[in-house]
């Protein structure tokens, strides 16, 4: 519920503070005191209309902030929204000091506040809220039904956009199978797995490897014995035999030719050895083209089913069920078709059981409201909810089979017609406040606020209103902009709104009253004079009686 409201710079309101209780709150004041102001900037507050008339003349920015508390928060146990209009016309919105658009505020107040003003009471009366309110009234057993209708109805649509799919054209089709079977045997013929493309870039980086050490060894060995006159043994064995010839006329050489003959056998035995390393590498550069030719393939599949192999996998299991599918179609609309007249009929059935539900509901409902405008002077008027089904064939099968409308007959002998069609504005007060009576109980809202329900009615009946307001603040937080002097006498909280001129500039306050404050208010709500002595005594006996009512 709404714990404290801070108004800034709001129309004539400069500054107040607004702490709001259970139960039954009135507001009160002087005509053109500003009654309406409070509810205008709660509107304003919740997510309503921003206009450049809110802000204060000279202010250059007015705030209306809102503190709700209590056990309706899902979440916390105090949520502070406030809502802002600086001199641009620019609007903002917060939520626990967080910015956030008006439409998430209002998808956190809809549940929390709901206003009722003689502008805009007419919305409870337009046949888009009829349903929702006598489904609200009907709780769990026609939701129940309806979630049976709806679930049935969702299978429904999905079989009826199949088979509006299986019907398109034959040549559509046809030219899709094809398409889909040269796919799925491209990709199936190329018999892809995962990671492949990896170990064949592995593959060639290795067998390039070897062939590089094969390359370099054979140089080697080119080099050192090679048929070339110019190779190392064959340059050493020309050294070796001058050496010889040398060592005729030298015994120096002869320690030399030893060294020589000693550097000719291990050059003799690197050769081999050489050799013998070349002989066991597997040289085979035909792998290389293999599989930059097995590369290439795989490449030109993702170029055209995917950014890589296992999106290329995933492209071909796809396209195999959907070809398998369309291979199966005959087979699929048989079934789909049976299936959509089975669903069919339990549509119908279920579209029967919730309007059996629905119609006892109405009827209970409609007692009910009849039995609250008896009690608000509105005994000769009949109210009817009317539950009427709609058409459920092939052609036409509606998300929620039934339409619901309140009717209402004035006066005796009149015919029943749509409520927004006859209902004067004192009507529409009583009717709405019959409504949420009967509804109380079932509405999930936390606080209503009326803005002057009781325009146009006087007499027993505001006393009887004052009696409807009292009953639905048993379940829930409610605020009443009211000239009612009944109906400030059955609140729990008085607020009295005031206006006065203070340096060439009009105020409006907001303040709680009691004891003898009330009791004057209340007796100028009766008389227009909050002196007179008969007045004074009167509202006494008002509020001392609010328990008695």
């Amino acid at each position: 519920m709404i714990h404290r409201v801070e108004i800034d710079n709001f129309a004539l309101v400069e500054h107040t503070g607004v702490s709001f209780g259970a139960g039954l709150t009135v507001l009160s004041g002087e005509t053109g005191a500003g009654k309406s102001i409070v509810v205008d900037a709660l509107e304003f507050a919740i997510g309503g209309r921003s206009d450049r008339s809110m802000l204060r003349a000279g202010a250059e920015e007015a705030v209306v902030s809102i503190l709700f508390s209590g056990q309706d928060l899902e979440q916390e146990d105090e949520i502070i929204i406030s809502r802002g209009l600086r001199d641009n016309n620019r609007s903002y919105a917060k939520i626990n000091g967080h910015l956030v658009t008006v439409s998430e505020l209002r998808s956190i107040t809809e549940p929390l506040v709901a206003i009722h003003s003689q502008s805009d009471q007419q919305s409870i009366f337009s046949e888009s809220v009829h349903k929702a309110l006598l489904d609200a009234f009907g709780g769990s057993s026609v939701a129940r039904a309806l979630a049976i209708y709806f679930s049935q109805y969702e299978e429904y649509k999905s079989i009826e956009k199949r088979l509006s799919e299986l019907f398109q054209d034959p040549e559509t089709r046809d030219r899709r199978r094809g398409i889909l079977r040269y796919q799925v045997e491209e990709i199936e013929n190329a018999e892809v797995v995962p990671g492949e493309e990896e170990q064949l870039l592995k593959k060639i980086r290795t067998v390039s490897a070897v062939i590089e050490i094969a390359t370099y060894i054979g140089q080697a060995m080119n080099e050192l014995s090679g048929d070339d006159e110019h190779s190392a043994q064959a340059q050493l064995s020309r050294a070796i035999a001058n050496m010889h010839a040398a060592s005729k006329h030298s015994s120096y050489m002869k320690d030399v030719l030893e060294r020589a003959e000693s550097l000719r056998h291990d050059l003799t035995e690197i050769v081999v050895d050489l050799e013998r390393v070349y002989d066991r590498l597997d040289v085979r550069p035909e792998e290389i083209e293999r599989a930059n030719t097995r590369l290439t393939q795989l490449r030109r599949l993702q170029d055209k089913y995917g950014d890589n192999l296992n999106a290329v996998i995933e492209y071909g299991q796809k396209a195999r069920h959907e070809l398998d599918r369309l291979d199966r179609t005959e087979e699929e609309l048989a079934f789909l078709t049976d299936r959509r007249n089975e669903l069919l009929a339990a549509l119908r059935h279920s579209a029967d059981q919730l309007l059996s539900i629905r119609n006892d509901c109405a009827a209970k409902l409609s007692k009910s409201i009849n039995a609250e405008l008896a009690d608000l002077n509105m005994k000769n008027a009949s109210f009817e909810v009317s539950v009427e089904a709609l058409d459920l064939n092939e052609d036409c099968v509606p998300s929620d089979p039934h339409a619901v409308r309140f009717k209402i007959a004035p006066n005796p002998g009149e015919p029943l017609m749509p409520l927004i069609s006859i209902i004067s504005g004192g009507e529409a007060s009583r009717v709405l406040l019959a409504i949420k009576t009967v509804l109380a109980s079932v509405d999930h809202v936390s606080t209503l606020i009326f803005d002057e329900i009781d325009t146009g009615i006087s007499g027993k009946t505001t006393t009887m209103i004052a009696r409807k307001l009292i009953s639905i603040a048993k379940h829930c937080q409610v605020i009443c902009v009211t000239h009612s002097a009944q109906i400030a006498a059955a609140a729990d909280r008085h607020l009295l709104i005031g206006k006065y001129v203070e340096g060439g500039r009009t105020r409006t306050t907001v303040q709680e009253i009691d004891g003898e404050d009330r009791v004057m208010e209340v007796a100028r709500l009766l008389s227009g004079r909050p002196n007179d002595e008969a007045s004074r005594l009167l509202a006494l006996r008002l509020i001392e009686a609010k328990n008695d009512l």
